[in-house]
């Protein structure tokens, strides 16, 4: 019921989706292609002396000796793909003739054809899908002990499939060996999938170690930052108190100048960035105060307005947001080569926190994506993944950006000409 032709394509398709690749998009593609033709010989040898069965284990072998020099995965990866194309392959011999059967209608001449065809590549399509993620998440694993036994597995479902272990049913064998190697399907697909997921599980738990470990280490410069700003105040403070008594001493004497010096002293003062509050969280009007100062020192013009409001964000969290945020517009603005200015946003919502820089600056133009120079493992990260930002975009927020995507929330970086915007959201 199953075509040669087809079945080894579904193999290549397998092998091509599933791995990841050595070279070059068209250069992968061309050497599976010739592989797939190769396997086609082989297999059409074959079948004129063992049969159509074993043909398709000769042309999925070829396949794999190919993948050996194409692919990065290790080989046992590559040998269960050679036993998945098998596998699917006789399940689907199985299958089609009680599927074709069951029908209320004639199913002889094209139908047949057209129907076993369809099914040949839907089902190869689903597989591919269910054990694309997998694969990809685990490529650079080396043999483990559970892919031994999820190649036994598949093998199991070929001797089902195939009819070498038909003594295990009594009662009307082809339907019960249509059951017995779906469920295997099926639960060798939800192994896959658990095993995915746990792997992704521990993945965010290290993550999440890493982000508190370098939010501990945050943690102390910013402790440091706001030690620094609190001796500045502390040090304007004291020189106010002395020049006051400076100016009590000299009320009733001739020094006319000296209160109107101690006036001009008072108002420089307030004037100076890091002295000026910007928030009721210390820390935080700590970051933002250094940051004024870095403006002040390169003639930018600087603006804040930073209402937090109630938050479930940590101190530690908030200033690693803020600080990477305005790092990143005041360097960039203090090499742009106009006017200078950064505006910063920070305003609570229902459930939410927003941030926003505006800042003076370019984003550098955008390239859209292009095949040259990039692999097929790529160019399925292009069409299946969500679009990941460039370097550039995300330069200097790194950290900024995992704390955001754990609350759920959104970075963006747009632009217009002369100004650049960096735009966080957060839900709760």
């Amino acid at each position: 019921m199953t075509d040669l032709v087809l079945s080894l394509l579904c193999a290549a398709g397998l092998y091509l989706i599933l791995l990841e690749d050595r070279f070059r998009l068209w250069a992968t593609v061309a050497c599976y292609g010739a592989a797939y033709l190769v396997s086609l010989g082989v297999g059409w040898i074959v079948t004129r002396v063992l049969g159509p069965s074993w043909a398709v284990a000769a042309g999925a072998l070829v396949l794999f000796m190919a993948s050996l020099v194409l692919s990065r995965n290790n080989p046992l990866q590559k040998f269960y793909l050679a036993v998945l194309a098998l596998s699917c392959h006789f399940y689907l011999e199985t299958f089609l003739p009680l599927a074709l059967g069951v029908m209320p209608f004639s199913t002889a001449g094209a139908f047949a054809g057209f129907f076993s065809l369809a099914c040949q590549l839907l089902f190869s399509a689903l597989a591919g899908l269910c054990l694309y993620r997998p694969f990809h998440h685990f490529s650079d694993r080396g043999p483990s002990a559970f892919l031994w036994g999820m190649c036994l597995v598949q093998l199991g479902i070929c001797g089902i499939a195939n009819g070498k272990v038909d003594f295990l049913f009594r009662m009307n064998v082809p339907a019960e060996r249509l059951f017995a190697s779906t469920v295997l399907f099926a639960a060798v697909i939800f192994v896959f999938r658990s095993v995915y997921q746990a792997g992704r599980f521990r993945q965010r738990v290290t993550q999440e170690a890493a982000r508190a470990a370098m939010l501990d280490a945050k943690a102390g410069d910013f402790t440091d930052l706001l030690a620094a700003v609190n001796e500045a105040k502390a040090a304007r403070k004291a020189g106010e108190y002395a020049l006051d008594t400076v100016n009590v001493m000299l009320q009733d004497g001739n020094g006319e100048m000296v209160p109107r010096y101690i006036s001009i002293f008072k108002k420089n003062g307030e004037s100076v960035p890091i002295l000026a509050s910007y928030n009721d969280n210390p820390y935080l009007n700590a970051v933002i105060a250094a940051k004024a100062a870095f403006a002040a020192q390169n003639g930018i013009s600087f603006e804040s307005n930073a209402v937090t409001g109630s938050t479930p964000l940590s101190t530690a969290e908030l200033c690693v947001l803020v600080n990477e945020l305005l790092t990143r517009a005041c360097v960039d603005a203090s090499v742009y080569p106009g006017e200078k200015r950064v505006r910063f946003t920070v305003f609570p919502g229902e459930n939410a926190l927003t941030l926003e820089a505006v800042y003076s600056g370019e984003l550098p133009p955008q390239k859209g994506f292009s095949w040259k120079g990039k692999t097929f493992t790529q160019l399925l990260e292009w069409l299946f993944d969500e679009e990941p930002h460039s370097p550039e975009e995300l330069r200097g927020l790194e950290n900024a950006q995992e704390i955001v995507s754990r609350y759920s929330g959104q970075l963006s970086v747009s632009g217009a000409p002369g100004e650049v915007i960096l735009h966080m959201s957060l839900k709760f």
